[in-house]
């Protein structure tokens, strides 16, 4: 499973751009959000959850990254999340990873108003290096990237097809 998914973050990262701020902020950003959805429903037992893809895009090895994040409704008007999100793990350069959370946090703090979410804001706003060192972002770089709900399926899928044509392709070479 990690060789398929680091496959599937290299052909991702070739094959999607997301539509930061500025391309200027994008190259100033060790890590980049690059696919999100405030609502995927783990099926069965699991419930819904907020998941984040995120790639590392810097020289150094990541032991963790915090996110802000805020929820959009239909028309994109942005509503600050109950919670501060945080990833762990190692994450090598050219590498990224995916986490999920819960969205009953979430749900409680939104309450009715839950119900009109329809996407995500991410901000990378901490990281904290292998080597101990941290990065946060200085004054005028803003690493966020937006999603809609209900692209984040299709997105995927396209991703996936994207990694397994490039894994054939490899395989044969």
């Amino acid at each position: 499973m990690t060789i398929r998914l680091s496959i599937l973050f290299v052909a991702a990262t070739a094959v999607f751009c997301v539509t930061p701020v500025s391309a200027q902020n994008v190259a100033s950003c060790p890590v980049i959000s690059t696919l999100a959805s405030s609502k995927v429903d783990g099926g069965q037992g699991v419930g819904m959850h907020i998941v984040i893809w995120y790639f590392n895009q810097g020289s150094k090895t990541l032991r963790g990254v915090q996110f802000n994040v805020r929820m959009l409704d239909a028309v994109g008007n942005r509503y600050p999340a109950a919670n501060a999100y945080v990833a762990k793990g190692e994450i090598k350069p050219n590498d990224g990873d995916v986490v999920s959370y819960e969205t009953k946090d979430e749900e409680d703090h939104f309450g009715e108003q839950w119900a009109q979410i329809e996407g995500i804001e991410v901000h990378v706003t901490r990281v904290l290096y292998k080597d101990g060192s941290v990065w946060v972002p200085r004054k005028g770089v803003d690493c966020e990237a937006h999603f809609m709900n209900d692209e984040y399926a299709a997105e995927l899928d396209r991703r996936w097809k994207a990694a397994e044509k490039k894994t054939k392709k490899d395989q044969k070479q």
